[in-house]
């Protein structure tokens, strides 16, 4: 018996040797990928609430194909005109949503709005773009790509500091290339110089409009000293931010008064500038911009090491003793079966696989190209190449419908 009661305590205290040195080199490492299980990044891009630019209409397809070419993200349609945010539970196969501004008739409903805010509350990371108002509309939040309050809506109900506005950013004399006061160039010195947001950025093209902060964000990129704020009833001079990104308990969330400046339209048609047929996200560092604002929101950077690595010893330590005692008085639990990780993986394969026949029917060959590509991983992960070889074709194939 004593022998027996030695083993074990040599046992655990080798359980907790092991643990607290995994977690010394680990956290020596200091950004970590907001991943699980060694998936991609996995974006939705919604496009069913009446939104002017889309990947379906190629106003948006250049942002979107720049992140679906890289094996770190995902991207995924929302595409039918109707589907709603009604189901937190099917959201959080997604780690991050973009919301581009809604159309005349794209309002969120109370149940979405509520639904948004759980997943936000579940750590989804959320993106939202509003654009400019054309000062000539009859109201301020009359034009088709620039609908301020139905994403106040949401705003509000996430209880974020940061209102969009229905008041474009003009400057007067500097920094406008193609002479128009609502075109700036915003240069780097305009970023907070130290934010990974910033990273190797020069300068941006921007037409968009202002967002109202009551407190400081953890990022805000703003006009210049003589930048203003108009719209159709007249301007407002004060603070110009643009750009904001935030944290919301796990969740981050970014505001963009633009959605152009990452759109596929021209700048201008009109001869004689350096911009003319040239489109917002090809425009200076904006694909730059877009590229960072993904990969700030699918990073987690460990702060404060040594406090971080206190904290975790001490909770593995707790757990370690824990062990011990139950291991000298208790028979451990069985472990899971590898029969029910199997079945498992097998259950999130067949609804992966019954999303995309439904993607098929509906024409999003895209989004079922993406979800053929996760039922090949899961096909591999159990061990069935024959099955994985199927759905790589059937990825490959719908792939290249959509380049169609």
């Amino acid at each position: 018996m004593k022998k027996s009661w030695n083993k074990r305590k040599l046992f655990s205290i080798l359980i907790i040797v092991t643990l607290l040195s995994l977690v010394y080199f680990q956290f020596l490492v200091e950004p970590v990928k907001a991943q699980s299980n060694s998936h991609p990044y996995s974006i939705l891009f919604d496009e069913a609430h009446g939104q002017y630019y889309t990947y379906s209409n190629h106003r948006f397809k250049t942002a979107l194909d720049y992140l679906n070419q890289t094996v770190e993200f995902e991207v995924y349609l929302n595409p039918k005109i109707g589907n709603k945010f009604d189901n937190v539970t099917k959201l959080t196969r997604y780690d991050l949503i973009i919301i581009g501004n809604p159309g005349p008739k794209g309002n969120f409903s109370a149940t979405e709005i509520e639904v948004l805010k759980n997943y936000s509350d579940l750590g989804g990371d959320l993106f939202l773009l509003c654009n400019y108002n054309d000062v000539d509309e009859p109201i301020p939040d009359g034009n088709i790509t620039g609908h301020a309050s139905y994403l106040n809506n949401l705003t509000r109900k996430l209880a974020l500091p940061v209102l969009f506005t229905s008041y474009d950013l003009h400057n007067e004399v500097y920094h406008i290339p193609l002479g128009k006061r609502w075109v700036i160039e915003i240069q780097s010195s305009n970023f907070p110089s130290t934010h990974p947001i910033t990273q190797k950025l020069s300068s941006v093209l921007v037409f968009t409009s202002g967002l109202n902060l009551t407190t400081p964000p953890n990022f805000a990129a703003t006009g210049y000293p003589d930048s203003y704020l108009k719209n159709r009833t007249g301007t407002l001079v004060n603070d110009t931010p643009w750009l904001v990104a935030t944290e919301r308990g796990a969740s981050k969330i970014i505001l963009s008064g633009s959605t152009v400046m990452f759109s596929d339209t021209n700048i201008t048609t009109t001869p004689g500038y350096d911009f003319t047929g040239v489109a917002w996200i090809d425009a200076l560092d904006n694909l730059r911009l877009w590229a960072n604002l993904i990969q700030w929101a699918s990073i987690v950077l460990i702060p404060d090491f040594f406090t971080l690595f206190l904290v975790i010893s001490l909770i593995i330590i707790a757990a370690g003793i824990s062990l011990y005692i139950f291991i000298t008085r208790f028979t451990p639990a069985k472990p899971a079966t590898v029969e029910n990780k199997k079945q498992n993986l097998i259950s999130e394969r067949e609804m992966i696989l019954k999303d995309a026949r439904t993607s098929v029917d509906q024409g999003n060959y895209l989004s079922a190209a993406q979800l053929y590509k996760r039922a090949a991983k899961l096909s591999n992960e159990l061990g069935e190449p024959q099955e994985e070889a199927t759905y790589m074709k059937k990825y490959q194939k719908f792939l290249a419908r959509s380049k169609k």
